[in-house]
């Protein structure tokens, strides 16, 4: 009961992990999707759309029973496999870029070394995306707690009170679009994670969506109690807010968060670059070069203009995620079916 627990807990750890980048971790994802000032109900729907995706991919995972994210697109998309690994490797390459340009960002806040800063922390998530997946929920289980407590601790100081939340329209297509883009990359991961009961993954995807409402919820709140919204990383001038100290705690606590996604991004592209490359190495060599062109663009430039994208794409890889579900419980169901007619006929014969 308690390893079903843990193993639970380390999967919504992984889940967090994976959504709270560089991005999310920083502001810049939520005033990009939202705006300046976000109505804070955009939270409770984000949380409901994030539950949804988890379970999907758990299930997918569960159901397919691969080991790396281009098996399970040949079971998910089959013969138009290429055009979904193809996706795929977009989308991770874009993320990575955009999380190895966010380690730029950062580092220049004490120093401009660019790109010493990636360089180092790119080859660190390659040496932990080498191990496999075990690897990376290791990771996630570590440093996704300390992360959560200071975003709600930084978030919370922050906000002014009496507190009277902004009433700014809600677009449904924005919320859909943010969460599709978060997920996607989150399904690279999830998909491979095959060893989970049914109660595991609810588990897993409620504590999750739980944690990611309430984060989204507080850095919300924050935005429309400082004028943070046009900042490189608004959270760092909302840590300010609070003074100094809360300022450098916040630097290592986005630098684990770019961390954290930096590893699914990076696994998803070099398990894929792995069944053609012999050389571990050489594989994960060519995912970072590549992770460092992309990050090029500058990391508002490609939260901004690139996440929305994937967000569109991503709708369509989630809907052929459900036909996955949907077809191969009818076809589960049509061979129980033809089993226990061939067994009632051979009884009937025999009788």
């Amino acid at each position: 009961m308690f390893k079903s627990f843990l193993r639970s807990m380390s999967v919504s750890m992984l889940i967090i992990g994976t959504m709270i980048g560089a991005g999310f971790a920083s502001g810049k994802e939520v005033v990009s999707f939202f705006g300046a000032t976000p109505n804070m109900f955009i939270a409770a729907i984000a949380g409901v759309l994030v539950f949804g995706c988890s379970v999907l991919f758990l299930f997918v995972g569960r159901r397919a029973q691969k080991s790396d994210i281009g098996e399970v697109n040949g079971a998910v998309f089959g013969k138009v496999r290429p055009v979904a690994d193809v996706f795929m490797l977009f989308n991770s390459m874009t993320v990575l870029g955009a999380m190895l340009a966010g380690t730029d960002s950062l580092a220049a806040e004490f120093i401009d070394i660019r790109p010493l800063a990636s360089i180092v922390l790119g080859v660190i998530c390659a040496l932990v995306a080498i191990k496999g997946i075990n690897g990376v929920i290791k990771a996630n289980a570590v440093l996704v707690p300390i992360m959560i407590i200071f975003l709600l601790v930084c978030t919370v100081m922050a906000i002014e009170f009496p507190f009277s939340a902004q009433s700014a329209p809600i677009k449904p297509y924005s919320v859909i679009l943010y969460v599709s883009m978060n997920m996607i990359l989150g399904g690279s991961v999830l998909t491979t994670v095959n060893k989970l009961s049914p109660r595991e993954i609810i588990l897993a995807s409620s504590v999750a969506a739980a944690v990611i409402t309430a984060l989204l919820m507080f850095i919300m709140g924050a935005l429309q109690s400082c004028a943070a919204a046009y900042a490189d990383m608004p959270i760092l001038l909302i840590a300010l807010k609070s003074g100094k100290a809360m300022y450098f705690i916040a630097l290592p606590v986005i630098a684990a968060s770019i961390f954290t996604t930096m590893l699914s991004a990076f696994k998803s592209v070099y398990d894929y670059l792995s069944g053609f490359i012999k050389y571990k190495l050489i594989a994960a060599g060519i995912v970072l070069i590549g992770g460092m062109a992309v990050g090029l663009f500058g990391f508002s430039n490609v939260v901004g203009k690139l996440y929305p994208i994937i967000g569109i794409i991503g709708l369509l890889y989630l809907a052929c995620n459900c036909w996955y579900l949907i077809r191969t419980r009818v076809k589960r169901k049509v061979k129980i079916k033809g089993k226990r007619l061939k067994s009632k006929i051979f009884k009937a014969k025999n009788a």
